[in-house]
């Protein structure tokens, strides 16, 4: 759908992604993620290539990195045999780096903060896959954490995204209909998890997922960044 049909529609609520939405953590995940495959002595993937697993929970992020056959390129159970308690390990690695250094090189992208003053009447909400403990931690060190209603992350969600349980339980005591929702998000998660509710999808093109695999979800918007968004959506002031 063009923009055209959603500039100066009034909409109700909105509901945000963390990772690759709102702020750009891709290097300090990819370095987490590549110092656990250090320590059982396989070599380093480009960020780029881990980035692409980012979007499903730390679980499927490690299982994915871990299984990475730099030799044939593949992952999954076609890559690197990956037991269960390597995976175990590897979670408990990963974790403690990630802690850590989650804010060495993560930063918000350009527009954020104007975005979320000019959206501040609104109920803002935030869905991720990432657990609690990492997002607060992030908010928090990115002065992040007062602009929310209510943040459900991934360890907390009755069913992840892109089941759409996830965004609904941002919903929850408020009384707004699904199609007055705006769902902005740089994975398909996102989109499908929208779609599913009935909300109004964004996808964001700047983020840690392809473009064109953003694009082929058929959001109903696409955003090269948050400026645009301010432009499709009036504030509650106007």
């Amino acid at each position: 759908m063009g923009k055209k049909k959603y500039k100066g529609r009034r909409a109700e609520a909105f509901i945000f992604d963390l990772d690759g939405t709102l702020v750009d953590s891709g290097l300090d995940i990819a370095l987490a993620a590549n110092f656990t495959r250090g320590r059982f002595d396989l070599p380093e993937l480009p960020g780029d290539t881990i980035r692409g697993y980012v979007g499903d929970g730390v679980v499927r992020l490690l299982t994915r990195t871990l299984w990475h056959d730099v030799r044939t390129g593949m992952t999954g159970r076609a890559g690197l045999p990956v037991s269960d308690e390597m995976l175990e390990q590897g979670l408990t690695v990963f974790r403690e780096y990630y802690g850590r250094h989650l804010l060495d090189n993560t930063i918000t992208y350009p527009g954020v903060l104007d975005m979320l003053a000019r959206f501040r009447r609104f109920p803002l909400h935030l869905a991720t896959n990432k657990p609690r403990k990492f997002t607060d931690a992030i908010l928090a060190g990115l002065h992040l954490e007062g602009a929310f209603r209510r943040i459900v992350a991934g360890d907390e969600a009755p069913v992840r995204k892109p089941d759409p349980s996830h965004l609904q339980a941002c919903l929850d005591g408020l009384d707004v209909k699904p199609e007055a929702v705006v769902v902005v998000g740089d994975s398909p998660n996102d989109i499908n998890a929208a779609k599913a509710m009935g909300a109004v999808s964004v996808g964001c093109t700047y983020g840690l997922v392809a473009p064109g695999l953003v694009r082929s979800a058929k959001p109903d918007l696409v955003i090269d960044s948050l400026a645009e968004l301010i432009g499709l959506f009036p504030s509650r002031t106007e």
